[in-house]
């Protein structure tokens, strides 16, 4: 193959707060509906479990439009104990003085007695501006008036803190106010759990604060199409790995189940099978994925796999049900699961050893939802229940499979210390 090999560090880059844009996937739908939502006349949010990409979407959507942005951290904004600090931390330039106070030194007129001259000094306060004012006044200068963003980045590290989270409402209001207004600045708020949303609109009157933000389509994975994009970008075209198309196919929808398309894990997991090709003079051999497989989850699955193990029956039997069960969740792709969807997924995946009825699947559910640290949580209102943490089903995937003339569920024997 021809062309220069890239550093496998340059390629996959798991952690990277920079938009890597060799490696970036475009997202047309979400990147359309991110855009037409700041030029609108609404704040913005921005929601999706982490490692899904958030980030690198709005800094690659404001650097296409040009957008101007700064973005306050709200796990600073955390231990500032103040939304507005954070703000100002991130407009006003570090280092600029701002003073507070100023003395005067006065002589004493013509009627002073003796010919000594007296003089006297008064201390005299700067009245301060609003540092919201302020923070938006520097921010203005900076982008020649240009409209501009805040992004809240990290909002659910302050989702249980009441006083914060009724600061940010505050803010929100502030906005439509002509003092804050005419500085033409707009919020991107971005984080985990989509109850903000929820929040917002309850926590204060809900025409005030819930009705100023427009919420964006969740970021999920990435399509196993996607991911195939990007398993030919990184190993085809940048690392040169001479993989056929056919391998190709398989690599790359290996990668997605084990990683579920999350853009942080596929970097993960793609730059530990490339270090695993390097060492074998950069020859890929499908044999390897076992290997990645143990390697990743070694890497960052080793609690979840701990905690499963817990839960898998001690003896590998045709009619262990628990293991059928979890077995099964790692199948399913659906959010939500309860007692006939986990069915289900067993009769076809244990045509052979299926139970005719779906008594005991509830319990092992209920069981698995259960200690210190549940697999699952119940949705409430419902019969249904939702992993706790993606992971679990990463983890699953890789660490059980199937034989499949006997229909026994075994666990992969990694050795994890």
């Amino acid at each position: 193959m021809f062309g220069k090999r890239k550093s496998i560090n340059d390629v996959f880059t798991p952690r990277s707060s920079d938009v890597n844009k060799n490696m970036y996937i475009v997202r047309e739908s979400l990147e359309k509906e991110l855009i037409r939502s700041i030029r609108g006349s609404m704040h913005s949010f921005l929601f999706g479990e982490s490692g899904n990409g958030k980030s690198w979407l709005y800094k690659r959507v404001f650097s296409e439009h040009e957008i101007d942005y700064v973005v306050a951290n709200c796990a600073s904004a955390s231990i500032k104990k103040s939304i507005v600090d954070e703000i100002y931390s991130v407009c006003v330039k570090n280092g600029s003085v701002q003073k507070s106070s100023y003395s005067e030194t006065k002589k004493a007129g013509i009627k002073a007695v003796g010919t000594a001259e007296l003089a006297h000094q008064g201390n005299y306060e700067i009245k301060q501006e609003d540092k919201l004012i302020e923070s938006f006044k520097s921010l203005s200068s900076n982008t020649n008036s240009k409209p501009v963003v805040i992004v809240f980045d990290n909002v659910e590290t302050i989702f249980k803190n009441e006083d914060l989270m009724s600061e940010l409402c505050d803010i929100i209001i502030l906005l439509d106010d002509s003092r804050y207004s005419q500085y033409n600045v707009k919020f991107l708020i971005v984080g985990v759990p989509n109850q903000v949303l929820e929040y917002f609109s309850s926590a204060k009157n809900p025409a005030s604060v819930g009705n100023r933000i427009e919420e964006i389509s969740r970021v999920a994975g990435l399509f196993p199409g996607q991911v195939q994009t990007f398993s030919e970008k990184g190993f085809q075209d940048l690392l040169r790995v001479n993989i056929g198309d056919t391998q190709l196919k398989r690599l790359a929808q290996h990668i997605f189940d084990i990683t579920l398309g999350v853009p942080q894990r596929l970097h993960e997991y793609c730059e530990g099978l490339s270090y695993l090709i390097e060492d074998n003079r950069w020859e890929y051999k499908p044999s390897m994925l076992d290997l990645a497989d143990q390697n990743w989850l070694k890497k960052g699955l080793r609690e979840n796999y701990s905690v499963l193990e817990k839960h898998l029956n001690a003896d590998e039997t045709v009619s262990g049900r628990r293991n059928q069960v979890i077995y099964a969740l790692g199948k399913i792709s659906n959010h939500q699961v309860n007692t006939t969807i986990v069915g289900e997924q067993i009769a076809k995946e244990f045509p052979n050893n299926a139970p005719e009825s779906n008594s005991g699947i509830g319990q092992v559910l209920s069981h698995l939802a259960k200690g210190e640290k549940p697999v699952l949580k119940k949705v409430a209102h419902s019969k249904s229940y939702t992993l706790t943490d993606p992971r679990y089903l990463m983890c699953i995937r890789i660490m059980l499979h199937k034989d499949d003339e006997t229909e026994i569920v075994r666990k992969k024997m990694f050795k994890l210390n």
